[in-house]
């Protein structure tokens, strides 16, 4: 009686309290096709300000052995091909950037097809509404994880993205991933063989 009571007990627990899984969502490392993109990030930035480019380059990186690169103005795509991912899910978003001259920087989410959140460090030339990070440019590589649902809104979903170095010169974008916890950014691993993200990787 006592072994059925015990079980009775654990199910009722379960079904109050159900397990929450770690869910990890790779949008940018190494343009590897375990990413969002299927290793066609770049390509899928289909619209471009003021002659910006957007590539993958190997002389700046946060960690790996490559980052993306943007000249200014900026590069962007609201509706990526395959993007729509329900922020609730993975409400933390961890990036790092880094920026050569000019006066500031931006990512801007998409969110179900329209802009509105953005972060920024530097100055906003622009104008347009979003969370400034830092009051200078990042001149060495800023890593940041931010609660999306706390800093903005929850109920909607990433449907794409907008790299924006504004001025001076290239903008450089790495690490751009979306997980279940805070720091659960430190599990993403490269099926290909690339080494689990360490504490001991990021640098400050």
């Amino acid at each position: 009686m006592k072994s059925l009571l015990a079980i009775v007990i654990v199910a009722s627990l379960l079904i109050i309290a159900p397990v929450t899984f770690a869910k990890v969502v790779i949008i940018f490392d190494e343009n590897a096709a375990s990413e969002a993109s299927k290793g066609k990030y770049v390509e899928g930035f289909g619209s471009h300000d003021a002659g910006s480019k957007v590539e993958i380059v190997t002389k700046e990186k946060f960690m790996g052995k490559s980052s993306v690169s943007c000249t200014p103005s900026q590069s962007y795509n609201n509706k990526m091909e395959g993007w729509n991912f329900p922020i609730d899910e993975t409400p933390f978003m961890s990036f790092a950037w880094k920026k050569d001259g000019g006066t500031g920087i931006m990512i801007q989410m998409a969110y179900d097809g329209s802009w509105a959140y953005r972060y920024f460090s530097g100055v906003n030339v622009t104008n347009w509404p979003g969370i400034q990070l830092e009051k200078e440019i990042p001149k060495d590589w800023k890593f940041y994880t931010r609660d999306l649902t706390k800093d903005f809104a929850k109920g909607w979903h990433l449907t794409g993205l907008a790299l924006t170095p504004w001025d001076g010169n290239a903008g450089y974008y790495d690490f751009i991933v979306l997980h279940t916890k805070e720091d659960e950014w430190r599990t993403a691993v490269e099926p290909s063989g690339k080494a689990t993200v360490t504490w001991g990787d990021i640098k400050r």
